[in-house]
């Protein structure tokens, strides 16, 4: 049996959205997605992990910096409440129960608010590379440098890769027992993970929208539902 993926959709006004790129890159992994929606219920969100071998938090807005105890700056973007409330929850449970858990861009931002880490609520000053790119979506726009003791470097087999961005806010400080793993050539973060996790790690690039045409993106999305696999395995 195939293992099961949960992928967090994005709350748009009053409708669930997620695209398409994200299942197709499940699939091609020879996982099976499942699309878990924005609910105001917490014991919806149990059933959610309880039924489900690995989670992937999307991409979207920002998160509230009220979450890393900050107030919101002058650029921060539309805040989604539920949404924030709910994948928070899931990234704490996913750690805490050694489920295997992928972050892309706002996802990897949500999994280091959930270890209690904080962002950057705007790279403006920041960044001295294109972080919000003006290229099509499947286009790598800057490089990305991997720290070689990193699970980002296993996977992937490479210290520098060049990924597509999508985002104006990153990871500040990291959460406890998350580790920067990779960083865009201004400094900023660009992935984190935790060691002692089966399988934690976030970027803050979009790889769902660089497969099939890149092998970077492929492998990570191969060996996160392969980490899936093994956990569906173990619990049997």
């Amino acid at each position: 049996m195939p293992p099961r993926i949960g992928i967090t959709c994005n709350l748009a006004g009053y409708e669930n959205k997620l695209s398409v790129a994200y299942v197709r890159a499940v699939s091609l992994a020879g996982a099976t997605p499942y699309l878990l929606p924005v609910t105001v219920s917490p014991p919806q969100w149990e059933e959610m992990l309880a039924n489900i071998d690995g989670l992937i938090l999307s991409g979207g807005g920002d998160p509230d910096a009220r979450h890393f105890g900050e107030e919101a700056a002058p650029a921060q973007g539309q805040v989604q409440p539920w949404r924030d409330r709910m994948e928070l929850f899931l990234a704490r449970m996913a750690l805490r129960q050694d489920l295997p858990v992928l972050g892309i861009c706002r996802g990897a931002q949500v999994l280091n608010i959930a270890a209690g880490g904080t962002l950057w609520q705007d790279l403006a000053g920041v960044s001295r590379v294109q972080h919000d790119q003006k290229a099509p979506r499947n286009y790598p726009i800057h490089r990305v440098r991997i720290e070689r003791f990193s699970l980002l470097f296993r996977i992937t087999g490479r210290e520098t890769v060049r990924v597509n961005s999508f985002h104006h806010q990153a990871i500040k400080r990291p959460g406890t027992g998350l580790l920067v793993t990779a960083r865009s050539t201004d400094g900023v973060a660009e992935a984190v993970e935790c060691s002692g996790h089966r399988f934690a790690l976030g970027v803050q690039w979009h790889p769902e929208w660089l497969t099939p045409g890149y092998s970077h993106a492929a492998r990570l999305f191969a060996a996160f539902c392969k980490a899936a696999e093994k956990k569906a395995k173990s619990a049997r």
